[in-house]
């Protein structure tokens, strides 16, 4: 009965040493993965000076500057068109 308690003790012991290393192990990835993502993050990390600067292209350019031609447009259907589904019921 001794050795029964004694071999329960030890695996109580190996499963409590193999639950703080799974903890510990989660807990300092936790901690990686926060850093990795502070440093990535667009808002805190530094600008690249080798990043080219977008400009607009020139047709678009030289269309803003003569006045667009695009006219207001209505997404409405007219009053006189009938809808394309009829619904009934049984």
């Amino acid at each position: 009965m001794q050795q029964d308690s004694s071999r329960i003790a030890a695996g109580k012991h190996r499963a409590s040493r193999a639950k703080r290393m799974v903890a510990l192990t989660a807990g300092g990835s936790f901690i990686v993965v926060l850093g990795l993502a502070r440093a990535t993050h667009p808002g805190t990390a530094a600008a690249s000076s080798s990043s080219p600067e977008l400009s607009p292209p020139a047709a678009l350019v030289a269309q803003a500057q003569l006045g667009s031609s695009l006219t207001a447009g209505s997404i409405a259907s007219s009053a006189s068109s009938a809808p394309a589904v009829s619904t009934s019921t049984s």
